[in-house]
């Protein structure tokens, strides 16, 4: 039996995880698996596309080059879960709101340490641009744009790591 990918269990059950609505805005709900009121552990299922984003939108500190953003997603374990990877740009841009800007997130969203503003460098997505293929889109959650950016090189171009669980991005769903 296959289950939607965001019907996460309880480890070691058949039980699953107890989602709870975000308000005010309840496009979202929220997972706590530490149970501690510190939100930077919690994964945020947005209900409107099937995704699982850590709330944390900053979890590594820092921006990297593209090859360690996509390197270090698929390296992680939240909630005692792999499987994560960088958003594809349409899976980022999904969450994007053009009427908000620093950050151009909806109105009411559960997200935390999002890296917005003036002078701050966008997130990666692991959608690569056909010619060159030396480069990859970006999304920027100040202004809500996405762009093109140099995967590698000197000098190397930095963004931010936000990981996703679900959807499409490259995995070969057989349901």
């Amino acid at each position: 039996m296959h289950h939607p990918i965001w019907e996460l269990f309880i480890d070691g059950s058949d039980t699953p995880v107890a989602w709870i609505a975000h308000r005010p805005n309840v496009r979202f709900a929220i997972y706590n698996p530490g149970g501690t009121p510190n939100p930077a552990d919690d994964l945020v299922w947005d209900k409107e596309t099937g995704l699982i984003w850590p709330r944390n939108a900053n979890l590594m500190g820092a921006a990297m080059n593209w090859l360690d953003a996509n390197t270090t997603c698929r390296t992680q374990v939240l909630a005692n879960r792999t499987g994560w990877r960088l958003p594809t740009v349409e899976e980022l841009s999904s969450l994007i709101d053009h009427r908000a800007t620093n950050p151009a997130l909806p109105q009411g969203h559960p997200f935390v340490s999002v890296q917005a503003g003036a002078g701050v460098l966008a997130y990666w997505t692991n959608t690569n641009h056909e010619n060159p293929g030396a480069t990859a889109w970006f999304v920027n959650l100040g202004s809500g744009d996405a762009g093109l950016a140099t995967k590698g090189g000197n000098p190397q171009v930095l963004g931010f790591v936000w990981p996703v669980r679900g959807g499409h991005g490259g995995v070969n769903w057989n349901w």
